[in-house]
């Protein structure tokens, strides 16, 4: 039997064909690869070829585009990341990705957590198989040495007991000795443990003294499978220019391998010589860690262009491109900018239906915060499109499902900071893109007070846990209606502040200039307390602009003894509207009357243009922001999840799973952006200035504004065979009341006031930018006059 054929008998890993990339961009061309049982396979190539992207497709990180992968026998060509972990992939990748703020004992910790395995007994086991972590234990994972933090990473992958290793260049920036120690564990793991290692390097000594085979990598292709030791070096001679280093010297040709530094045929080198200190960041650039375009590449992009030139002449161009590329090099070779990791926490783990009736969780957890603070012993629920690192976030797509961030929101950081506990991320609208909770990659999520109706959208999840009493609070995201729509209709207090009240960095946006992110809770009390706590500009958010806070609690008592509230005439009766909803709202102002407010009924036409003047922002917006621009886009300053952008991306590979709202949605703003040159958003951007004004002067001589919040009760979830008129209806025929203001930026919160058919009523109250107070004031007398439930 041929070595080959043997691998192939006893093979863990089998890949044929495969084909990935990043959006339209392809970068494998049909990998065919076998790892055999205790085997180390090495990956050889240069930056831009492909090894990096050919791991994370291995591990679940992108989606593959073509071709298969067989595990231990079975297919996994389409689970996801956490899947193919639990079934013993584990993925060390690039600069470690260790947590730098949290211990070494938690980032140990969360290499197990999602395996449910005892947590003390694993991190021992690690302690006792890497000895050099134990004085370090807790220590930050940011305070390690680089070859320490590469230890750790090997560590928290191996608490999982993989069966196989997938190793993105383990020797980068790490100490001989440490380089010493890895090659000696890796050898270790795969002769006494029978682990099988896939291990990408660009380090030709350590790679082919450790690899049983070499695979080499070119332009996302296999050309060629070197056996250290066989005498055959043509095809490695090729590749010998990276010796020790990270790559080839930008326009020069790659050096000859010395003996030092290449194998000689038929043995392996006895001893590993003394590698040349790690470069400055300046002196690094001059390796090539951007990869460069190829001619037929930038040919597309001068014809996208509408340019006309030679082949010839692009060429010359492109000749004059380097001092650009090595600027990027530069860029590329420092690491990222981000607000640190201060809570400890575990992955958690998908609850199964017993503990999710309503599908309202996508992941369970426990992030303790502060032991003090306003918010000590409150728990509350994040929405899915909120960044809580370590944990994973989908944001209601299969799109993203997989990716985990490495970040918290500025808000996670606040309720933490104030002592509350994150219970976990509950799920939300596919991308935020629904008023209703039938759109989510998972199924719909159910109303607390009548199982089959929706929760609202798009923070259905986090309406559905609060409405039911689940946890005490929840933050939801508000871009047309998001945090008062689930809110009315599973009757809890959901307040959308002034546009930039609260910061939003950390939160997958839609379009900066309607994204609003804020608290949903069982009483006034706790919501004004959650907004004091994660109110005020945190310098990353451009949204925030001369941001005005407030003792929002001290007003909640106060009473409504002197307020003046307009009822706004044009919203009640839309054709929507359901009679019950409109009488229990004008009951809840006669009831502000009777408290000792001023209540008149009053026209503001405009409030009817409102939906108008949103839908050219929020479309055209959001296809260029948060889809084309992979979730942030350009043109702000401020905190930009990379992460987040670079994992996003994946969408376009995947555009057939998009929920049909979203599609929708994107369809029309494509239509409008390329036909007719963004005409429509700037002209509604311009309008929403005046639908500004036209509030604001009804609100210079009245405090509050009062209309219903939802123009119905939760209407029926459409069965999963329903046409797509009612799919659509139902995810947008909610908002005529809410979305104008996100378009203004006015604060408006969202007030149960009734019941009809056994389903919660709500009001909302509009106030005037950043006086929250007020709505607090009268929102608060309202909920002591009675329980809304018999209203």
């Amino acid at each position: 039997m041929s070595a080959a054929e043997d691998i192939g008998r006893n093979a863990i890993l089998t890949v044929k064909g495969l084909r990935a990339g990043y959006g339209r961009v392809p970068v494998l061309h049909g990998i065919d690869m076998q790892v055999g049982e205790g085997e180390i396979v090495g990956v050889l190539g240069h930056n831009g070829m492909g090894k990096t992207t050919l791991l994370k497709t291995l591990c679940g990180i992108i989606r593959p585009t073509g071709g298969r992968i067989d595990f231990d026998g079975m297919d996994i060509t389409r689970d996801p990341a956490h899947e193919r972990n639990r079934m013993g992939i584990g993925y060390v990748p690039q600069g470690r990705g260790i947590f730098p703020n949290l211990s070494v004992t938690d980032n140990l910790r969360m290499g197990i957590a999602a395996h449910r395995a005892d947590e003390y007994e694993a991190v021992e086991r690690m302690v006792a198989e890497f000895p050099r972590l134990e004085p370090m234990m807790d220590r930050s994972g940011g305070a390690l040495s680089g070859g320490e933090q590469q230890i750790l990473a090997l560590a928290r992958c191996l608490i999982s007991e993989p069966d196989l290793i997938l190793l993105d260049e383990p020797t980068e920036g790490i100490q001989p000795s440490i380089v010493d120690d890895i090659g000696e564990l890796l050898e270790k793991l795969r002769s006494e443990r029978g682990i099988s290692i896939v291990l990408v390097e660009q380090n030709l000594e350590f790679i082919t003294d450790l690899s049983d085979r070499i695979l080499l990598l070119q332009k996302g292709t296999v050309e060629g499978e070197v056996t250290p030791g066989s005498g055959d070096q043509q095809l490695l001679d090729e590749f010998a220019g990276f010796g020790s280093g990270n790559g080839r010297s930008a326009g020069k040709p790659a050096a000859a391998a010395s003996p030092a530094s290449a194998p000689t045929a038929g043995r392996r080198p006895e001893s590993r010589p003394e590698r040349p200190a790690r470069p400055t960041p300046v002196e690094e650039a001059i390796y090539m860690t951007v990869k460069r375009p190829t001619l037929a590449q930038m040919r597309s992009i001068v014809e996208d262009f509408g340019m006309h030139m030679t082949d010839e002449r692009i060429q010359e161009f492109m000749d004059l491109m380097e001092g650009n590329f090595q600027a990027y090099d530069l860029v590329d070779s420092m690491p990222d900018y981000l607000p640190p990791v201060d809570y400890p926490r575990t992955a958690g783990y998908r609850p199964g239906p017993d503990e999710n009736p309503m599908n309202a969780w996508y992941v369970k957890t426990e992030v303790k915060g502060a032991p003090r603070g306003p918010l000590a012993g409150r728990t509350v629920a994040l929405k899915d499109n909120i960044c809580l690192a370590g944990v994973p976030m989908m944001n209601g797509s299969s799109t993203l499902k997989g990716y985990v961030p490495d970040v918290d929101a500025t808000l996670v950081t606040r309720l933490l900071d104030a002592g509350a506990t994150i219970v976990g991320k509950v799920h939300c609208e596919h991308f935020c893109l629904s008023g209703g909770s039938h759109t989510n990659s998972t199924g719909p999520v159910h109303n607390p007070h009548k199982r089959g109706h929706t929760a609202g959208g798009s923070s259905s999840g986090s309406g559905a846990v609060v409405g039911s009493g689940e946890v005490d609070m929840a933050i939801g995201g508000d871009q047309g209606g998001s945090i008062r729509m689930p809110a009315s209709f599973c009757g809890c207090y959901g307040m959308k502040a002034t546009h930039g009240l609260v910061p939003y960095s950390g939160v997958m946006p839609i379009e900066n200039t309607i994204d609003h992110a804020g608290p949903m809770t069982q009483n006034v009390y706790d919501n004004a307390l959650m907004l004091e706590v994660i109110a005020g500009e945190d310098g990353l958010d451009p949204r925030q602009y001369n941001v005005k806070t407030d003792n929002y609690t001290a007003a909640v008592n106060r009473g409504t003894g002197g307020l003046r509230i307009g009822l706004v005439k044009e919203g009640f009766g839309r054709p929507e509207s359901e009679r019950a909803v409109d009488d229990s709202n004008r009951a809840a102002a006669e009831r502000f009357r009777e408290m000792g407010a001023t209540v008149d009924e009053i026209s503001i036409p405009m409030h009817l243009m409102g939906p108008a003047i949103w839908t050219p922002i929020a479309l055209e917006g959001l296809t260029n922001q948060m889809m084309k621009g992979n979730g942030m886009g350009t043109g702000w300053e401020g905190l930009y999840v990379t992460s987040l952008l670079d994992y996003h991306a994946n969408w376009r590979s995947r555009a057939d799973e998009l929920s049909d709202s979203l599609k929708i949605s994107m369809m029309v703003g494509e239509f409008f952006l390329r036909h007719h040159r963004g005409h429509y958003y700037a002209k509604a951007q311009n309008l929403a200035r005046k639908l500004r004004g036209a509030y604001d002067k009804m609100l210079g001589a009245y405090d509050l504004l009062l209309m219903p919040t939802t123009p119905m009760v939760a209407p029926p979830i459409p069965a999963p065979d329903a046409p797509l008129s009612e799919y659509i209806q139902r995810a947008f025929e909610m908002i005529g009341n809410t979305a104008p203001f996100d378009t203004t930026g006015h604060p408006a919160m969202a007030v149960p006031c009734g019941m009809s058919n056994g389903l919660p009523v709500s009001m909302m109250l509009i106030g005037k930018h950043f006086d929250e107070s007020t709505i607090y004031q009268a929102a608060g007398a309202f909920e002591r006059a009675g329980d809304w439930r018999k209203m």
